[in-house]
């Protein structure tokens, strides 16, 4: 067996400089609103050169971790759930993900965030998803884009109604893959937009009655549905959405 290493690579001194302001954004030395040192300063506390600064710090705000402000200065800006659910449905698009891998997420956790949000979605919550159905309503039958935009903000103020911000970045980012998906089968599923009422009216339901049973069940069936329109569409659950 081969007992020899190989060389450790160096890291760049602009890569330094990021990873210690990372770790510094992490574990809360470095508060959300927060400014950073000035270019000058940071200098003198690194002991590298302006160019060395000035890299590191493109690449925080590449990253999403510092915004500029006035005056020149960086502030921390900690990821949003939002956030990290956009760049994750991005990965997962530019990584080929598959309708049938959605299906598969969304039968999967879908039934279990309807329940937990019968028990915690406030009744503000509610009538805000109610405010969806309603909006869904008056939409013309043939406004396939007012269908999709309904059945994702119907899903995204369950996800947020949910209090949990690692459920929200998960199931936000599957929100947004669910939207690509449906643009291509709801313009061929027969009458796509009344089914959708007909689910999300019985989930509000259930959400009124603290019936969790009742909105995991609901929720299976609102999944379940979707897949029927994937099959009505023909569409090839090994696609790529996007």
């Amino acid at each position: 067996m081969d007992g020899n290493f190989q060389p450790i690579e160096r890291a760049p001194a602009y890569m330094k400089v990021f990873r210690a302001i990372e770790e510094k954004i992490s574990d809360g030395a470095l508060k959300d609103g927060a400014h950073l040192p000035t270019e000058a300063e940071l200098c003198a506390q690194f002991g590298v050169t302006r160019s060395t600064v000035r890299e590191g710090l493109r690449l925080l705000e590449q990253t999403g971790l510092i915004v500029r402000g006035p005056a020149k200065k960086f502030f921390i800006k900690r990821p949003a759930a939002s956030d990290i659910a956009a760049a994750a449905s991005k990965s997962f698009a530019l990584g080929g993900v598959t309708f049938s891998e959605v299906f598969d997420a969304l039968a999967t956790m879908y039934p279990e965030a309807a329940r937990l949000a019968s028990k915690r979605l406030a009744k503000a919550d509610i009538a805000e998803i109610k405010k969806v159905g309603d909006h869904l309503k008056a939409a013309r039958d043939n406004d396939h884009e007012a269908t999709v935009a309904g059945a994702v903000e119907f899903f995204q103020l369950i996800a947020k109604g949910l209090d949990n911000r690692v459920m929200l970045a998960m199931l936000q980012s599957l929100n947004l893959m669910i939207g690509e998906s449906l643009r291509q089968v709801i313009a061929k599923a027969p009458k796509a937009k009344d089914r959708i009422l007909n689910a999300q009216g019985k989930l509000v339901e259930a959400f009124e009655r603290r019936d969790a049973d009742l909105a995991a069940d609901w929720m299976r069936k609102h999944i379940a549905d979707l897949k029927r329109g994937y099959d009505v569409a023909k569409v090839d659950m090994d696609a790529a959405i996007l």
